[in-house]
């Protein structure tokens, strides 16, 4: 996590953007509850549609292990043929929450 970035959007108010991250990790786990759906059908256009906003939102909090994971997917051919490593994402995305706590405590 890139504290500086994050501390900066926060513009001294940590509490209200712990809320805005914490809602985007709420919605990214929801969000999450179809991707392996996702991928058993085959639906990668979906797929790659979901992981571009999450990599945006995840961007916007200075995220910068789950904006490289997303990255290194998002050329059709890549995800396709690599698949996501959903384990890994949740992995990333539950010590990124950590992170944002320790960070705003």
């Amino acid at each position: 996590m890139n504290t500086a970035n994050f501390l900066k959007m926060a513009h001294g108010d940590l509490p209200g953007l712990r809320q805005l991250a914490f809602d985007f990790f709420n919605d990214t786990r929801r969000q999450m509850t179809g991707w392996l759906a996702l991928i058993e059908a085959g639906n990668f256009k979906q797929l790659r549609d979901d992981l571009h906003r999450c990599k945006g939102g995840a961007s916007l909090f200075g995220l910068e292990r789950i904006v490289a994971m997303i990255g290194s997917v998002e050329s059709p051919e890549a995800l396709e043929s690599r698949g996501f490593d959903i384990v890994n994402f949740e992995n990333e995305l539950t010590a990124a929450e950590s992170a944002v706590v320790a960070m705003t405590e």
